[in-house]
Formats: C-alpha cells, sequence, structure tokens
C-alpha cells in the first residue's frame, strides 16, 4: 500500500529590500506575518529602534523602519517622508517599494503627509465614528489610488516643529492598537530617523539648518507669522548695520550774494512810488523808491524867496557902505543859503535810487505807498548779480567734525535733481542763535555751470561729507552722543 507522498511547495527565492542609497536592507526573520497584538508597545518600538540603528546611511535605515513597521503592524504598506527644501518628500516605502517608478502614487503619499502636518494632527481614513471631523481630500485620493485601503498618517515631531509622517495602509481596517504602535513609531523613531536625515546631508545644507531650521513650527499661525516677521526685520535691520556708508553732517543751506548792500530811509517821510520789487534786477543809480517831498518843497521854496529878500538888503547895505548893516545881512544870507542848500538836498534824497548794479533781496513796499517811514529804517535789500555764497546752518554738535576743503553737496528746492557742488571757504567762529538752537554759519562757494542760475533767497539742503563709515557706527556715534549729553544734563 503506497503511502501518500507530501509535496513541498516550491519556494521563491525573495529579492533583497533595497534603500534609497542602494544599500541591501536585510528583512528580520520573514516568517508568518504576526498579529499587532504579538508585541508590547515598548517591545515593538524597541524592535524599530533597533532597525534604525543598524544602518548608518539615512536612506536604509528608513527602509527598514518601514518595512519592519509593516511586517509587525501587518500593513500592506508603510511609508516616510520628511522635509526637503521646504517640502515632504517620501523617503522610503516598505518592501523595497521603488520610489522613482511610482511617481503618481508618491504624489499622493506626499500629498496626504502634508494634509496631515497643514492640521497638526493625526489622521485616519475612513474617518472612525467618534472622531472629530477634518480635512481629508488628499487622503480620500490616495484611497482611491490604491484600492480604497484603510490609511493612518502620523506626524513626527520633535521640539515644536514637524519634520515628515508616517503613512500606513492596510486593507482590513486600522485597530486602535495599531494607531497607538504608529503613534509610538512617529514620537520614539521618527526623531531618530530625522536626526540620521540631517546628518547625512552635505556639509552646506548642515550650515543651512542651523539658521533656517528644517520642519514646520507647530505653534499657530499667528504667533509664527510674527516670530517670521520679526526674524526677517533683525536680519535685515543686520545687513542695514553692515551697509557701507559715508558719515555726513547734514543741515539746511541758504543761497545769499556775495556782498549786499542796505538802503535806509534817508529822512523822515512818507512812501510815495514804488518802482521795484524783490527779485528784480536793477542798474546803478536806478530810482528804487520815491518818499513824499511835498513839504520839503513848500520849505525849500520858502527858504529860496528868504534868500532872495536877504540877498537884496545884502546890496542894500553894500551900496550905503554901511559896515555893520553889511556885517549882518551878509550872515543872515548865508544861513538862509545854507538852510536852502539843506532842504534841496533832502528833496535829492527822497529819491531812493540803486548803490550798484544787481538784484533786489528784500523790501517789498509796492502794499506800503503812503505808510511813515523812519530816517535810518531799512527798506531794501541790494545784493551784486552773479555773485553768490552758500550759507549752511551746521548745529552746534556737528561743527567740530567740519573742516575747510571737505567735499559739500548742496540740494536746492528750485533744483531738485540736481546737486551743486561746493568748497568750504569759512567757519564761523562765534554761533548763531536760531529756533531750534545754536548754529554755526559755515560760507562755500557754488561751481558748475548751474551757478549762473543761482538766485539770492534759495533754501535747499547741504551734504558735507566727513568720512568712509558705516550705517550702524553712523547711528551709533549719533545715539551715544545724545546719550552722554542725557546723563550729563542729568547728573550735572
Amino acid at each position: 500500500m503506497s503511502q501518500p507522498t507530501t509535496e513541498t511547495p516550491p519556494t521563491r527565492s525573495a529579492t533583497p529590500a533595497r534603500g534609497p542609497d542602494n544599500e541591501v536592507v536585510r528583512p528580520a526573520e520573514p516568517v508568518v506575518l504576526p498579529r499587532p497584538q504579538a508585541l508590547s508597545r515598548s517591545g515593538l518600538t524597541l524592535r524599530l529602534q533597533a532597525r534604525a540603528l543598524e544602518h548608518e546611511r539615512f536612506g536604509a535605515a528608513a527602509t527598514a523602519v518601514v518595512t519592519e513597521m509593516a511586517r509587525l503592524l501587518a500593513c500592506d504598506r508603510v511609508s516616510v517622508g520628511f522635509h526637503h527644501n521646504g517640502r515632504i518628500r517620501v523617503t522610503a516605502m516598505s518592501h523595497g517599494g521603488d520610489i522613482q517608478q511610482q511617481q503618481n502614487l508618491v504624489r499622493c503619499l506626499a500629498a496626504a503627509m502634508d494634509e496631515s502636518l497643514d492640521q497638526h494632527r493625526l489622521i485616519v481614513h475612513p474617518l472612525p465614528r467618534d472622531s472629530a471631523p477634518g480635512l481629508t481630500l488628499a487622503h480620500a485620493e490616495l484611497a482611491r489610488c490604491n484600492g480604497r485601503s484603510a490609511i493612518c498618517t502620523v506626524p513626527i515631531s520633535s521640539h515644536g516643529r514637524l519634520y515628515g509622517a508616517f503613512l500606513l495602509e492596510r486593507k482590513e481596517g486600522l485597530d486602535p492598537p495599531i494607531v497607538e504602535a504608529a503613534k509610538d513609531a512617529a514620537s520614539f523613531v521618527g526623531p531618530l530617523l530625522e536626526l540620521k536625515h540631517r546628518l547625512n546631508k552635505p556639509v552646506g545644507g548642515r550650515l543651512a539648518d542651523s539658521v533656517a531650521p528644517p520642519g514646520r513650527s507647530t505653534a499657530p499661525r499667528a504667533l509664527r507669522k510674527p516670530a517670521v516677521v520679526a526674524g526677517a526685520v533683525v536680519v535685515a535691520v543686520l545687513l542695514l548695520a553692515l551697509w557701507p556708508t559715508t558719515a555726513r553732517v547734514v543741515a539746511p543751506a541758504r543761497i545769499e550774494g556775495a556782498g549786499q548792500r542796505v538802503v535806509a530811509a534817508p529822512v523822515d517821510g512818507f512812501v510815495k512810488s514804488v518802482a521795484v520789487r524783490p527779485g528784480e534786477k536793477v542798474k546803478a543809480g536806478q530810482l528804487l523808491l520815491a518818499l513824499e517831498d511835498r513839504d520839503l518843497a513848500l520849505d525849500r521854496d520858502k527858504s529860496a524867496a528868504e534868500v532872495s529878500q536877504l540877498d537884496k538888503l545884502y546890496r542894500e547895505a553894500l551900496a550905503q557902505d554901511e559896515a555893520a548893516a553889511m556885517v549882518l545881512a551878509r550872515s543872515k544870507l548865508e544861513q538862509a543859503q545854507a538852510q536852502l542848500a539843506l532842504l534841496t538836498r533832502q528833496i535829492e534824497r527822497a529819491r531812493v535810487v540803486a548803490p550798484l548794479d544787481g538784484v533786489v533781496l528784500s523790501g517789498d513796499l509796492s502794499q506800503a505807498v503812503g505808510s511813515p517811514v523812519k530816517r535810518g529804517q531799512e527798506l531794501m535789500t541790494v545784493a551784486p548779480d552773479q555773485r553768490f555764497r552758500v550759507v549752511v546752518e551746521v548745529d552746534e554738535q556737528d561743527v567740530a567734525r567740519v573742516q575747510l576743503g571737505q567735499n559739500t553737496q548742496v540740494m536746492l528746492g528750485a533744483f531738485a535733481g540736481d546737486a551743486l557742488n561746493m568748497t568750504l571757504t569759512r567757519i564761523a567762529p562765534v554761533a548763531t542763535a536760531m529756533e531750534n538752537g545754536n548754529v554755526f554759519e559755515v560760507e562755500g562757494q557754488v561751481s558748475g555751470a548751474m551757478a549762473e542760475s543761482l538766485r539770492p533767497g534759495l533754501r535747499g539742503v547741504a551734504r558735507i561729507d566727513i568720512e568712509p563709515s558705516t550705517v550702524g557706527l553712523v547711528w551709533w556715534q549719533r545715539v551715544s552722543q545724545w546719550w552722554q549729553r542725557l546723563v550729563w544734563r542729568m547728573l550735572g
């Protein structure tokens, strides 16, 4: 009687799994898949940590961990992704899955991981009955791609930052023990993989991570945005402080004539007429204004009549050869003639004329016809034409750094965009009291084609170059000077 024979099924040679670095990942004891409950949670975590520490390269360690997770948790596929250049990149799939040949699947996996990290929470699809609703569009799309398998995505976080995620796929559904085991793996094995991920980067990548840590902050967006803005502001301030510049003294400036003449009232009187206004060019001897001379003319006529009468008396005394009468008449005649000459001179001086060729700077009396003026009162100011000087009002705290011959530029309001080059010629030895404090007047001569277009009275801003420096050093000097003055003032 023949004995029944038992045929042993042929065994297929398993192809060793390889990581992204082409390093062979040795599967751990390929036996019948145990149930997730076969190992305790701590034992499962230690097994995964041991698999991560077996390999030096990150790619091999990640592939070994997800393969072991798929075996121990009876999952169809386990994937892991980490931040790379600001986005999630799937770095390993279980059972030696080729990432390069499954681009569509990899994109769906990365989108699901991003969806979990954006919400900062674990996502299970389909959602359990008692769980809070959430956004799972990317997980639903991944479920359509993998044949409606259950999906669980667990973020990997450490020190307040999200670095990546584990994604589990299982057709039989995901029981709570499997989800809890995945959370333990993310908490205790994920940071270990993230450390290997950073250590395997080139030197440039590690330097970049030291400046801008990888991953996403777990802080609320309302807190992250001010932090990012504050960091950007600090970097911008540091760059600005080190920016090379030139230490300068900036002060108000005005244009004046090289030599000014003041036209004053020669006598007491009233303004009769005005011939010119400020800004007009005049010639030497040209009439500027006339004072009322009617009373002076009457006094002159009276004096002229008195001179004629006294001259007649003098001639009669001379004809009669009376010595005493002749001397008396002669003295009275000379006195009357002097009075007549004085009145005639006063009438002539009532016509105020220009003392030189130039431009009228001030003294608009066109609206003051008939108003009284006093002898010596300033009426107009005339400056020579085409000869000007620039007067810079330097604050007393900056005048010590100003020296003759320093490069200076003047920007006038009438010539916006065009600066005049100026050479400093004089620094006033005494200060002038102004509304905002004491200033020293620094004078200079302008040069260039625009000098011919200048007009007295123009105002602008002068910039005196002191020495090469940086923006931070310039502001530091100003703040330190202000602080020293404040301390001296408060402490006496």
